[in-house]
Order: structure tokens, then C-alpha cells, then sequence
């Protein structure tokens, strides 16, 4: 399998390739976090080149920062694109922080997925948004008011909207009524972002389909245990396939 291009529901989406070491017909794509991209700080390419032992990876990069359900549409855009070039593969997603939420949601809509991995997940996005964000432009955010974020990623506009469509989209109702297929959990006990008890409440509610690594200290990134992670991941997607 080769990088590709799909068209996205924002235009062209371009996805960057680790191929596949074995002679399975499965793929892995990774979905990033909130302002994040598909290098994840460099981790992403680590992660992939040992998933690749077993399946294809494909990274990619939603269109700026959008709302959930449109992030949703462009996951199913690449997952439309690898059934083309792969027909009859088995799709496994992984997802990093808000990409876990657009992962569990679209995951719960497509049943041909084989399983999800969820990194550093939020069940709560609103909470982790205060978190993210500051107390104090989550609430421009309620009273109507649109944000402009500058950072190390660039410029961007939140609008109002980012908080009523993730509420309407029912994220707690995904975990709660999940169907027990395979599900991989990563996160950090000092994960600043999205508090660990939200990682617990995930694990609990999932119950016996969920396998769950919960690291003391650490970061929302999971730098600090990126080895080991990405060990159990590419062994959980051997066991799965």
C-alpha cells in the first residue's frame, strides 16, 4: 500500500503510508488530536513503523480545526478510500484525544470496523476543552462568541458551533452502548488535557472488551512511555487480527 489522496468532505486529504511488513490484508489509521497533525511531535511515525509488522498505517491530517462531525466525515472519507484500494481488508482505528472521540463516534456507526484503539480519550470533550483551553474561552465560547487561537500550529477560528455539535453527536452514549468489539486503552495517570478519571469511567463502562494501560505520571502525549506503548500496540493488533 502507497500514500494516496481522498477527497474530503473540505476538499483533498493526502495519507502518508507505513506499509505493511506482513502478508495480512489489514489497516490501521491513526486520527490526531485537537490541533495536533499526523506527526503527533514526531511519536506517530514510531508508533506506525511498529503496527506496520502486522498491517498497513495510514496518518493524515484533518482540515484545520473543525467540528467533530465534520472530522467524522473526513475519517469516513479515508476509511472509503482504503476499502478502495484495499477491498475485503479488516480497518482498525486509532484515535488521540479528541481524534478518539471522532474514532469511537464513527466507529459506532461503521460495524465493519474490527477494533479501536484509544489514546488518551475523552468521554467528556467539554471538560477537556476547559482543560485545553482555559476556563475562561470555553465560556466565549457558551455566550456565543467566536475564538481565534495563535499557536506553534498557526491561526485558527473556533466558532460556537464546536460545542453544539460535539453535544449533539452524544459522545458518553457511544461508550455506553459499544458492542464489545476489541478496544485498546492508553493513558497517563498526570495527563493535564483530559483528567485520568475520564479514562477510568471509559474503562469501566467498556468493561471486559477493553484491554487498558493506565501509566503512572506521564503526559497527555504519553512521550514518556511511547516505547512500551507502542510495543502493546502493535502485539493487541497482532492478537486482533
Amino acid at each position: 500500500m502507497q500514500d494516496f489522496i481522498v477527497k474530503g468532505p473540505l476538499g483533498e486529504i493526502e495519507c502518508v503510508v507505513e506499509s505493511n511488513r506482513s502478508n495480512s490484508n489489514v489497516v490501521l489509521i491513526m486520527s490526531h488530536g485537537f490541533r495536533g497533525s499526523r506527526e503527533s511531535s514526531g511519536y506517530a511515525k514510531g508508533y506506525a513503523v511498529k503496527a506496520a509488522a502486522c498491517c498497513d498505517v495510514v496518518r493524515y491530517n484533518f482540515t484545520g480545526t473543525t467540528k467533530l462531525s465534520t472530522q467524522i466525515s473526513e475519517l469516513k472519507a479515508v476509511v472509503a478510500g482504503v476499502r478502495k484500494i484495499k477491498p475485503g481488508c479488516k480497518i482498525f482505528l486509532l484515535g488521540r484525544s479528541m481524534g478518539s472521540a471522532t474514532t469511537m463516534l464513527y466507529a459506532r456507526e461503521d460495524k465493519d470496523i474490527s477494533g479501536i484503539v484509544l489514546w488518551s480519550a475523552p468521554n467528556d470533550l467539554g471538560e477537556a476543552l476547559i482543560h485545553v483551553m482555559s476556563q475562561e474561552y470555553y465560556d466565549k465560547l457558551l455566550r456565543g462568541e467566536t475564538l481565534h487561537l495563535k499557536d506553534e500550529r498557526g491561526e485558527c477560528d473556533i466558532t460556537p458551533d464546536f460545542l453544539t455539535d460535539y453535544d449533539g453527536l452524544k459522545l458518553p452514549d457511544a461508550y455506553k452502548h459499544w458492542d464489545g468489539r476489541p478496544v485498546l486503552l492508553f493513558h497517563c495517570e498526570a495527563d493535564d488535557q483530559v483528567p485520568v478519571h475520564q479514562a477510568r469511567e471509559n474503562v469501566l463502562t467498556l468493561g471486559d472488551c477493553c484491554e487498558s494501560y493506565i501509566w503512572p505520571g506521564g503526559s497527555h502525549s504519553i512521550a514518556e512511555y511511547s516505547e512500551e506503548a507502542g510495543d502493546i500496540l502493535a502485539a493487541w493488533l497482532k492478537k486482533n487480527i
